[in-house]
């Protein structure tokens, strides 16, 4: 079963693959070395395409690019049939991100990255090509039109954005309209159980849009797949462990009561936290296919396949939201 992502008219698989732990922890410099390495990221490729998952999600700046030097490797050993049907979506960062300061998210730099990124991946051209975050040192104008050029030059397909609020999409969709070139057309921002209202507005501008809504961290850092037990440290080398900024001031005693409740119902349905958790993600309507981040400890995507097989009636995806929505979520 596929989806058709926003207004590309591109049938896309229900979930992507997540690649920001190939070599690292996404673009966190200090973590580099700490995410798979080659072999557990080959066998994770491997098992994605096993189920039917063929677009790879990277980025530039994952691991100082060696997330998109190990998809690049396994592309150069796979057969025709395999490279044939993958798509690769990868990003470009403001420059901003990588403390370069004073240089514009234009033209001349989106475009210099883009070949940075296709020859890491011994690519001609990528299917998806994202903005990883807004800049709001660049007027909007500057780097809407560096993403239509890698369009119009063939380098890229399509081109969509990360990170954005309602505002900032609004603002580089109508900026786009205004040039007449083409623009953003997905969104890939933070969604998931864990805080089932957030992204609302911008969920609310893809449907007006007609954009299609990619988003990550579906199991919010691992929290939803039920690593992290009341009252116990969280484990060495969990996503928790090396960042606990992004979700670890949201594990109060409710949000444990919410993940036992969640616990329960995935053992009454035979699936994992993971699984059942990644199911109402892929279930919501507003979303057209999650990000699959895999893990040291889960690089086989087990809880995957178990999602794409549960079908969840909308009274147990309002269930499930109800209980983290009690917790503060």
């Amino acid at each position: 079963m596929t989806r058709t992502l926003g207004t590309t008219g591109v049938s896309v698989p229900r979930a992507f693959l997540g690649c920001g732990t190939f070599g690292g922890i996404g673009g966190a410099r200090h973590l580099i070395g700490r995410g798979l390495d080659r072999r557990a990221a080959f066998a994770t490729l491997d098992a994605a395409f096993g189920l039917g998952i063929d677009v790879l999600d990277t980025a530039e700046r994952y691991a100082d690019g060696e997330s998109e030097r190990t998809i690049g490797e396994w592309l150069r050993q796979r057969s025709e049939e395999v490279t044939s049907a993958v798509r690769i979506a990868t990003k470009v960062a403001p420059p901003v991100l990588d403390g370069v300061d004073g240089t514009p998210f234009d033209r001349a730099y989106i475009e210099k990255k883009l070949l940075t990124s296709l020859e890491r991946l011994g690519l001609q051209r990528v299917t998806f090509y994202l903005s990883h975050a807004p800049d709001n040192r660049t007027p909007i104008e500057q780097t809407v039109e560096g993403f239509a050029a890698v369009v119009e030059s063939g380098r890229a397909a399509h081109v969509g954005c990360c990170n954005v609020s309602a505002a900032e999409l609004i603002s580089a969709l109508d900026a786009a309209d205004r040039l007449g070139v083409p623009g953003f057309e997905w969104v890939q921002n933070s969604f998931s159980l864990l805080a089932p209202n957030d992204d609302r507005e911008v969920r609310a501008v893809c449907r007006e849009r007609n954009l299609g809504y990619t988003p990550f961290s579906p199991l919010a850092g691992g929290v939803l797949a039920g690593k992290y037990e009341r009252g116990k440290p969280f484990p060495e080398g969990t996503r928790m462990a090396l960042r606990p900024e992004n979700h670890g001031d949201l594990m109060t005693d409710k949000m444990h009561d919410a993940l036992d409740r969640l616990r329960d119902a995935a053992a009454a349905r035979g699936v994992s936290c993971a699984g059942l958790a990644l199911a109402w993600v892929i279930a919501h309507p507003a979303c057209t296919a999650p990000i699959i981040g895999p893990s040291r400890t889960t690089p086989h995507l087990g809880h995957v396949a178990e999602a794409l097989k549960l079908e969840l009636k909308p009274e147990a995806q309002a269930s499930l939201a109800a209980w983290f929505k009690a917790a503060g979520a």
